[in-house]
């Protein structure tokens, strides 16, 4: 039995034996076979992901290789100056120096953030965090002073550089703001003359490729113009420096003596449209804008309405004049007050007496304009009243003029004419007035009024030119010729008495508004709007203009605030314009000199 089983397991042995001999010659093949599988397969992955790189991702990773190389720069070209009519500059470009930062290539953002937060002026925090995104550039600050840059480059910095550009500086300050306006940080025009004729001043930037080695630096050699840099055209304005300067100066000093609210004041010459001045206080400088309230920013000479009062009274009698519905010589009973409707209407003051049309006006009579007016149709009335510009655009070459409020006759109630007719229930702009008022003296033409007098290249040469514009023909020469002379005794004998400047005549009208209530229902008991339109000389007008100070505190009749300040404006302005006084005063003046 033991031989048995011993013979059996030799077998098995054996059989076992025999077996292996196969398995080790297969694991023998193995081994000799895997390192050339695993380097096909190797070879295989390597050529699939070559594939990937330069086949399927191949304009992503071209797209990243020529960015770490190369890069578009944009130049902004140098903005075109202003420049008054005679030539003396009110908007120029200073160097200024705008940094930015490859934060691929800073290695350590929190130190250099700590560096520069003050110079820029910027949180460190902020700034580090900035620096630490996954950008190839970003702007760390625009339009730093010279100053400023000198103390960055001091610090050599990798992955900071600037460049320099130019930023708007207006080396007269206030002077002007509010019709020049102001940029943005791109040089933009935002306001003013600088945004109406902003395509014409900003000019074409400058395009072009610059390739940068394998160390990151630049080579100059490379630079390929995609774009060429178009400097801005040049603006020569109509405005006169000087002109300007006195009405700023003046009424500069009316808003702090009357404590008001704002006063604004614009010249033109009525032959032509031209605009000499164009200011509101308070102001601004636009050097640094955002510092200032929108308030004083606004334009409101062209941008705010009110409700003129008195001062429109010229507009009504030119319309009872040039309809025949009025005689000059004919006497109207002026007393307390005058009922129109249900609605009483009183003076400013007690006349009770007969005035011709010359005393209605030169005494700024309510109770003799609304019995007047009543000869009108309200549709005749309205015509004449949208021919003088009102409730239109006067196409002032500035942005936001408004059109002002002038309702449709068919709307109109029974004291609708009679209010309207003494300056009460219609808005407008003081640059409506003076272009109304230009139309009345200088023989019935409404102009078009114009700021900008030509648009000129760096060079010199003139590429667009502006001039008289008219707009349409309003009154006869005739009748114009009355109102200069009826606006003339207005300052000689009536309430515009304080406008007078020795040894010239000016024409003019005083106007005293109340403000309309919030609710619309009534006007405000204790706020008022003071206003004088008027021009020099009464026989030939080479100046018209008007003052209107808003809300003064105290004395607040046209005629006792406004008056004064044109007179003061006309005194100095005058004789710069080399308007000798009438040649009686002038020789007069003569005399005494050589006494």
């Amino acid at each position: 039995m033991k031989s048995t089983t011993r013979l059996y397991a030799k077998r098995y042995l054996l059989n076992a034996i025999v077996k292996e001999i196969p398995l080790a010659k297969q694991n023998k093949r193995v081994h000799i076979w895997l390192p050339f599988i695993l380097l096909f397969f190797g070879f295989f992955f390597l050529e699939f992901r070559l594939y990937c790189l330069q086949i399927l991702d191949y304009e992503k990773f071209s797209k990243e290789a020529q960015e770490s190389q190369d890069r578009i720069v944009e130049i902004l070209p140098k903005r075109g100056i202003i420049y008054d009519r005679n030539l003396e500059k009110l908007a120029i470009n200073v160097p200024a120096y705008s940094f930015y930062a490859h934060p691929k290539e800073i290695s350590h953002p929190e130190k250099v953030a700590e560096q520069l937060s003050s110079i820029l002026e910027v949180e460190t925090a902020d700034l580090a965090e900035r620096l630490k995104k996954e950008a190839t550039f970003i702007w760390l600050k625009r339009k730093l002073s010279f100053a400023q840059k000198e103390v960055i480059d001091d610090l050599h910095l990798k992955g900071i550089d600037f460049i320099e550009e130019t930023e708007r500086f207006y080396p007269q300050k206030e002077l002007a703001c509010h019709l020049l306006g102001f940029t943005g940080v791109d040089n933009q025009g935002l306001a003013g003359v600088e945004l109406y004729y902003d395509k014409d001043l900003r000019g074409e930037k400058g395009r072009f490729w610059l390739k940068r080695d394998g160390l990151g630096y630049e080579i100059s050699s490379t630079k390929e113009s995609l774009q060429d840099l178009v400097p801005g055209k040049e603006i020569v304005l109509t405005i006169d420096n000087i002109i300007q300067s006195i009405v700023e100066q003046e009424i500069s000093l009316a808003l702090e003596e009357r404590k008001a609210k704002s006063v604004e004041a614009v010249f033109m010459d009525p032959r032509t449209g031209e605009i000499l001045a164009l200011a509101n206080k308070p102001d601004y400088d636009p050097n640094c804008y955002s510092s200032y309230s929108s308030f004083s920013r606004k334009d409101r000479i062209v941008q705010s309405l009110y409700e003129p009062g008195s001062a429109f009274k010229p507009v009504t009698i030119s319309t009872l004049l040039e309809e025949g519905l009025v005689d000059q010589e004919e006497r109207i009973y002026c007393g307390e007050s005058v009922k129109v409707a249900n609605h009483i209407i009183h003076d400013w003051r007690s006349f009770n007496q007969n005035f011709t049309l010359a005393e209605i006006i030169k005494n700024s009579s309510n109770v003799g304009v609304v019995k007047l007016a009543g000869r009108m149709k309200k549709e005749v009335f309205s015509k004449y009243i949208r021919l003088f510009g009102f409730g239109e655009k006067t196409g002032l070459d500035l942005p936001g003029e408004e059109r002002g409020i002038v309702r449709s006759p068919s709307s109109w109630s029974l004291t609708d004419l009679p209010c309207i007719a003494m300056g009460q229930g219609i808005a407008v702009t003081p640059l409506q007035m003076v272009t109304a008022l230009s139309a009345l003296i200088n023989g019935g033409e409404l102009l078009r009024p114009y700021l900008v007098k030509y648009v000129r290249s760096p060079e010199g040469k003139i590429v667009e030119k502006n001039g008289s514009v008219v707009r349409g023909r309003v009154i006869s020469s005739s009748v114009s010729s009355q109102m200069r002379e009826l606006l003339g005794q207005v300052v000689e004998q009536g309430t515009g008495g304080r406008a007078k400047v020795e040894g010239y005549s000016i024409g003019g009208k005083t106007g005293t508004a109340q403000i309309p209530a919030p609710d619309r229902r009534g006007y405000l008991s204790d706020k008022y709007i003071s206003s004088f339109m008027g021009f020099a000389s009464v026989d030939s007008p080479v100046i018209a203009g008007i003052v209107v100070i808003k809300e003064p505190t105290g004395a607040y009749y046209g005629g006792e605030i406004a008056a004064p300040l044109f007179g003061k404006i006309m005194k100095r302005v005058l004789p710069y314009l080399n308007i000798l006084p009438q040649k009686e005063e002038w020789v007069e003046r003569k005399i005494v000199d050589f006494s």
